[in-house]
């Protein structure tokens, strides 16, 4: 540790000095102790804080929804029903679509809107469709979007208690299309999160 020595010499020129000792006041040293362990806490609780405004969503992959949609494949298979089967993301995007080759062709589309319907509406289309029926739901929801359709075969897919997307099957007719998409959600029940 140094401290300078400072002497005046003749004319104004400052003859300067090391030498080994440090000489700080003891309260400034304090006070120095005392501004490093505020700055310490300060950056902590930044960093703690920081972590709390990351949301930590449930998120359903591209493999799990291959294997919902192989297990509703397989469900449709036992019943001899040549479906479409969709499954699209939280944001309405398509995962996984299988389309049996005697299915007809109106069924992927049919498929697409029912899974979409689903997880927008957090809810079975069989279920909209009733509340439609008998009033409980206004009839103009089904202009709110141009993807939507109030047929049975849509469910919504839930993962630690969120919906993270929807399943739709078409080509099965109403309370087949919704067993078939079921037997896919059976997968989840198997399922490592």
């Amino acid at each position: 540790m140094r401290s300078i020595d400072v002497e005046r010499v003749e004319k104004g020129v400052l003859k300067v000095g090391v030498s080994n000792r440090l000489t700080v006041a003891p309260f400034l040293w304090k006070a120095v102790k005392a501004f490093f362990v505020c700055l310490i806490i300060v950056m902590f609780s930044t960093m703690a804080s920081a972590q709390n405004k990351f949301r930590s969503e449930p998120l359903l992959s591209g493999e799990l929804a291959f294997q919902m949609v192989n297990a509703a494949r397989a469900e449709a298979a036992k019943g001899n029903h040549a479906v479409s089967i969709t499954i699209v993301d939280r944001s309405g995007q398509t995962l996984v679509v299988f389309r049996d080759e005697a299915a007809g062709i109106h069924t992927l589309r049919a498929s697409y809107k029912k899974a979409y319907t689903a997880n927008s509406q957090k809810r079975e289309t069989a279920e909209i469709a009733k509340g439609i029926k008998d009033g409980t739901i206004p009839e103009d929801v089904r202009f709110l979007d141009e993807h939507f359709l109030m047929m049975d075969g849509g469910v919504p897919i839930y993962i630690m208690g969120k919906v993270v997307g929807g399943i739709g099957v078409g080509g099965a007719h109403g309370s087949e299309d919704v067993r078939i998409a079921k037997a896919g959600l059976e997968v989840l029940k198997n399922w490592s999160l």
